[in-house]
């Protein structure tokens, strides 16, 4: 009978069995859900290209050469985007090789030059920043009126802003408590007058409870 050997069966491994792997880990570890969202679109492209029921010892340095070929011809993604993709798949691959699955190589993302991006011009921004008639509108229409406020204001990400309860605004010292951030960091941070001044007026139509969600729908859920 031949003796167990400490060297993992690379042969045997699949590319679907190690995102598991991965996926697991990653979880482990307390990763977000967009992070690990985004872990499993990258996923999705790649093993259309190489099936998750290869073994991930034949992933080489060619193979993700022909995966930026194959999504340059199939999917026309812009290069940022392509890098993007690539950049989840690159941390599927590095970890196969970790754990002595796949043979270690480098790959690197594709030059890819940097556009700029569209900006509103200042008579859109005029017209976000109209205040509708509190007479007229609804409720949603007001509601967005000051979410538009807010993220001119704060530059907060949509994540953040979706997670913000009444209870995370200071109305005494100006400020705001973020619980929700890309970094996982808590951050507290100032508000300007005129921002203040739009908040406790939204929530006097808002109403709620201090640990209700800021924003809501139209039922306040």
């Amino acid at each position: 009978m031949p003796k167990l050997s400490m060297q993992p069966k690379t042969a045997e491994t699949t590319l679907g069995e190690l995102f598991e792997k991965f996926i697991a880990f990653k979880r482990i570890k307390n990763l977000s859900h967009e992070t690990i969202f985004f872990y499993e679109k990258c996923y999705g492209f790649f093993s259309n290209y190489y099936a998750a029921s290869l073994p991930c010892s034949g992933i080489t340095k060619d193979v993700c050469l022909g995966y930026i070929e194959y999504l340059q011809e199939n999917h026309r993604l812009k290069d940022v985007t392509l890098n993007t993709y690539l950049r989840g798949v690159r941390a599927l691959v590095y970890y196969g090789m970790e754990l002595g699955y796949i043979p270690r190589f480098k790959l690197e993302m594709i030059r890819a030059d940097k556009e700029l991006k569209e900006t509103y011009t200042d008579e859109e921004l005029t017209l976000l920043l109209k205040k509708p008639d509190l007479k007229k509108c609804k409720f949603a229409e007001y509601r967005d009126w000051v979410i538009v406020n807010y993220f001119l204001a704060t530059g907060n990400r949509v994540s953040t802003v979706r997670n913000i309860k009444i209870s995370d605004i200071d109305f005494a010292d100006s400020m705001i408590a973020l619980t929700r951030t890309k970094n996982r960091k808590q951050q507290v941070v100032p508000l300007s007058r005129t921002m203040l001044q739009i908040l406790q007026e939204y929530l006097l139509y808002r109403q709620g409870n201090p640990e209700d969600y800021l924003f809501c729908n139209q039922y306040g859920k």
